[in-house]
């Protein structure tokens, strides 16, 4: 299966009651629980970026 996404910006942004932000989610924190998840199943967490082109 392949899956083309276009992400042009954070997918989740949070704010205080001031309306300042206080944090983000955004593609990169998906990447880095992908690897992290690699790593922790034992697979190779550089394989990840065969994923992208």
């Amino acid at each position: 299966m392949r899956v083309f996404f276009i992400v042009s910006g954070p997918l989740l942004i949070w704010r205080d009651k001031n309306g300042d932000t206080t944090g983000y989610f955004d593609v990169h924190s998906y990447i880095e629980l992908c690897r992290n998840h690699y790593e922790k199943v034992g697979l190779d967490a550089t394989a990840v970026d065969k994923l992208f082109r």
